[in-house]
């Protein structure tokens, strides 16, 4: 009975490697038929890839047309999650197509979705790429649990600032300006007659201020009427000082010539003092002489006018003269 059993178990364990011999050797071929019909591709992935493995498969707007072959951190940027992916060499991945990271069904796993694809421009390797490179857009969960963190991160910094806006002081504080603000209110209720008055004083004073707002006006126009008659004023008396100035000038030059005239009219009295004058005091003599004689000539004609006709008298005749 025991020798039985030794044979049944050794069955069994050959059966179960034989299986998992085929199983492996039906994936292997498979997994070279596979590369044999499929170009490989490159994505790399800004956001968690949770639920991604190996084998994962690859749609294009919901039809399976690949498997990603492997996940790895990317070496030249620890930031960004290198994942390669074996897509159908007849599917079209075109310039524009783009891949996204998807949740499948409640299961946990993702798989990675092609979107896009409207360019006639079929997605090439660029120089220094092995493969050609599909560009990655986060996905929508990865978005939401962005903005759930940042709206958490917004959250607590609110709640912070409430409890800090919500302290004893502050609440304390509060009460307090509460209370002045009830003083406050009442102490205006009892002067509302004073503040009535003092608004209608205010009306008042406003109503005076336009007045003097209109009578500034026009002074201000007076005034800029007033500078514009000073200004022609003043342009006035420049052209009057202009004129004074020539004949400031005209006046100089006329003593001049006084200055010369006068030094003539000097000369002319020096030689009339020197030459002149002796030969009128010898005329004025022989005048005063002249005048002496006909004073006498008159006297003797008014005593005897006949000499005027036959001459003087002659002397009377001397003792022993007949």
């Amino acid at each position: 009975m025991m020798e039985s059993k030794v044979n049944y178990t050794a069955v069994g364990v050959f059966v179960v490697l034989f299986g998992l011999m085929l199983a492996g050797v039906s994936a292997w071929l498979a997994a070279g038929s596979r590369q044999g019909n499929s170009v490989p591709y490159l994505v790399y992935a800004t956001d968690n890839v949770n639920g991604l493995n190996d084998a994962s498969n690859v749609l294009y707007r919901g039809v399976q047309v690949g498997k990603v072959a492997s996940i790895e951190i990317d070496p030249a940027n620890p930031a960004l999650i290198r994942i390669k992916l074996h897509i159908d060499k007849d599917v079209p991945v075109r310039a524009d197509t783009v891949a996204q990271l998807s949740p499948q069904g409640v299961t946990g796993l993702s798989v990675i979705n092609l979107t896009g694809g409207h360019s006639s421009e079929l997605l090439r390797a660029k120089p220094g790429q092995a493969y050609p490179v599909i560009p990655y857009a986060p996905s929508v969960f990865s978005r939401l649990e962005g903005g759930i963190s940042e709206a958490t991160v917004v959250l607590s910094k609110i709640a912070n600032r409430l409890d800090l806006l919500l302290s004893n002081e502050n609440l304390r504080a509060f009460s307090q300006t509460l209370a002045h603000v009830a003083r406050v209110t009442q102490t205006v209720d009892a002067h509302r007659q004073d503040l009535g008055q003092t608004l209608v004083n205010l009306r008042q004073s406003s109503q005076e201020l336009s007045a003097m707002g209109a009578n500034a006006q026009q002074l201000t126009a007076q005034s800029a009427k007033l500078l514009s008659q000073l200004s022609d004023t003043t342009q006035q008396l420049q052209v009057t000082l202009g004129d004074m100035d020539e004949a400031a000038r005209t006046w100089r030059v006329a003593g001049q010539g006084a200055v010369t005239l006068g030094a003539a009219g000097a000369r002319a009295v020096n030689q009339l003092h020197d030459n002149t004058l002796p030969g009128l005091d010898r005329l004025t003599g022989n005048l005063e002489q002249l005048s002496s004689q006909l004073t006498e000539l008159i006297r003797s004609l008014k005593g005897n006018p006949s000499q005027l006709l036959y001459g003087p008298p002659k002397p009377a005749a001397g003792p022993g003269e007949h």
